[in-house]
Order: structure tokens, then C-alpha cells, then sequence
């Protein structure tokens, strides 16, 4: 396992971070054992960094990494998120709601601080030094560790960002956005920002909720459990030029003797991003310890993005 420092801090995450939306109760979810046997075997690979949110499966995915970490805290670097919305009474930014949401999410990860706390989305209309403000106080007391963004805009992280350096508050340090090989939109503005900023970017859906592992063919409705639980991804991805940058993938798997998964989730990482993973079956770790080992030359990495498109922008949808 890579390690890497968390934006301008030097808190050390591994570049592989362990995403708990895959957690829960849904059909394509792990339910608590598999996810204790998932969450044993990544810490047993060197992660260390668990991301979830206080709507994944109405808390339970935090209640089930609580559960795992409880009696080996300090070896581990959690992130939750608050903003998106759990229900028509609780969502937003106020600072009676983030007080509520961040309480709530410390008693189900069993915890009394959480490292990275992220805004699961953004809206224009917030007062942003009000929103700095709020997260700051948390770091000050010690019930967070930093502030990251979530499902952010370039024009927006450059705006908070600039504003908390200029009024003294806490800084965003890491930008956690949607990015895979069919999914690049980032690289316009968000991606370039972080980079001349000492922000750390992690991607999550690196692998395209499971389309770049090659399961789904061309011209075929997909019938998974998952695409029937979460359509989103129906509308994300299966475009026909998806499928030509999967082609691409697949042939450079069969040259390696490796899989889509594996090769999908390399070229994220040479990007010296950090990937969110979604895991839902234990086997799949071994893709993300194959994944760590592939060094993808200038060639391949020109081969898996030459049939890229643009895309509409699809962010997160925290729940809305």
C-alpha cells in the first residue's frame, strides 16, 4: 500500500480509501458480516482510510464501520460527510442541522472526532463564511480533524477556498468528486485547481459503479440488483463510446493477464488520486491489491482515454 498526505496536512491516508456507501441493507450492499470481512481483509491490505455519510443506508453503513473501529480507533482515517439530505426535515447546512447531523454520526462511528468532515454537496444561495465558520469552530474543539468538499464545481472550491485563506478559517484539504476513465469532467477545473493548491482529489466511482469491471455488454439492458436499486448509473454511463474506452481497457487486461477492474482502478491511481472503492464482495480486494502493483505506460494510458467524449456534468446527488 501507497501513502500519501491528506492536501497540505500531514496526516497520512492510504491512496486506496475504503467507501462505505456499499454498506448497508440494499440488495447489492454487504450486510454486517461481509462488511466486517471486507473492512478486515482492507486493513489487513495497509488501508486506513474509510469514507462514508450520514445518509448511507440512513446510518447504518456508519454504524457498521463504527462497530469495526471501535476497539482500534487511532489506526484508522474516517470521513463522513453532512449537507445531503436524510429526510425532508433534516438536510442543509444550518448550523443547528450540522450540529445535529455531526453528533449523530460520532455516535454511530463510535467515535469522539472524525478526521475528514466533507460537505456532501454545495448550494450558490449558501453564505459561505457562515458555512467556514461552522466547520472551523468543529476543528477548533477538536471534533474534526479537517474539512473537505464533496460533489464540488471548480468555480465554487476556488471561491471557498480562497475565502477561508483570506478570512483566516479552516481550509478545504481534500476534493472528493466523481471521476473514472468514462467520467472526466474534472480535469477541466477541479483537478487542476487542487493540483496548484495543495488539495487532495479522490475520486469516487472509480470503477463506474461497476460498469468498468466488464460485466455489462453493449447493447444489452443491464438486469443487475444494483441497476435496478440505483438507476442513476443507467443515465451516467452506457453510452456507446463508454463502451469503445472499456474495449480499450479489456484488450490492455488480456495483455497483462489482469482484469478491467484492476487496470481501471491503476489508471486512477497513477494519476496520484485517491479513489474511493466501493466494495460489496470480499474477492474484489484482491482487483484493488493487483491494481496497486500495475505501472500503465504513457502507451496505455493513451489508449484508454483517446475514445473519450465529453460528458453532461453529473455530480453526486447527495440524496436531493
Amino acid at each position: 500500500m501507497r501513502y500519501m498526505h491528506l492536501g497540505r496536512t500531514d496526516l497520512e491516508v492510504s491512496q486506496v480509501c475504503l467507501g462505505g456507501m456499499s454498506f448497508g441493507s440494499a440488495g447489492w450492499m454487504a450486510n454486517f458480516e461481509e462488511a466486517r470481512t471486507i473492512l478486515r481483509k482492507a486493513f489487513d491490505l495497509g488501508i486506513n482510510y474509510i469514507d462514508t455519510a450520514n445518509i448511507y443506508s440512513a446510518g447504518k453503513s456508519e454504524k457498521i464501520i463504527g462497530e469495526f473501529i471501535k476497539d482500534d480507533r487511532e489506526e484508522f482515517i474516517i470521513s463522513t460527510k453532512v449537507g445531503g439530505k436524510v429526510s425532508e426535515k433534516h438536510h442543509g447546512f444550518a448550523r443547528r442541522e450540522v450540529e445535529f447531523e455531526l453528533n449523530l454520526s460520532l455516535e454511530r462511528l463510535r467515535t469522539d472526532y472524525i478526521d475528514i468532515y466533507f460537505t456532501h454537496t454545495w448550494f450558490d444561495r449558501l453564505d459561505t463564511v457562515d458555512v467556514l465558520k461552522t466547520f472551523s469552530r468543529y476543528v477548533d474543539i477538536n471534533k474534526i480533524g479537517y474539512f473537505g468538499l464533496s460533489n464540488i464545481k471548480g468555480y465554487q472550491l476556488a471561491y471557498i477556498d480562497s475565502l477561508a485563506e483570506g478570512k483566516d478559517l479552516t481550509r478545504p484539504q481534500i476534493a472528493q468528486n466523481h471521476y473514472n476513465a468514462i467520467y472526466r469532467e474534472d480535469e477541466r477545473e477541479v483537478i487542476p485547481y487542487c493540483i496548484n493548491n495543495g488539495i487532495s482529489f479522490s475520486a469516487f466511482s472509480p470503477l463506474a459503479a461497476g460498469f468498468l469491471s466488464g460485466k455489462y455488454e453493449r447493447g444489452i439492458t443491464p438486469k443487475t440488483v444494483r441497476s435496478k436499486e440505483y438507476s442513476v448509473m443507467l443515465n451516467r454511463y452506457f453510452k456507446e463510446n463508454d463502451f469503445d474506452v472499456l474495449d480499450d481497457i479489456t484488450a490492455i487486461a488480456n495483455e497483462q493477464s489482469t482484469t478491467q477492474y484492476a487496470i481501471s482502478l491503476a489508471y486512477v491511481l497513477q494519476k496520484k488520486f485517491i479513489p474511493v472503492v466501493g466494495v460489496s464482495k470480499e474477492k474484489h480486494l484482491d482487483d484493488v491489491a493487483t491494481a496497486l502493483e500495475i505501472s500503465l505506460t504513457d502507451d496505455q494510458v493513451k489508449r484508454i482515454e483517446k475514445h473519450y467524449l465529453p460528458h453532461g456534468l453529473e455530480m453526486g446527488t447527495a440524496g436531493y
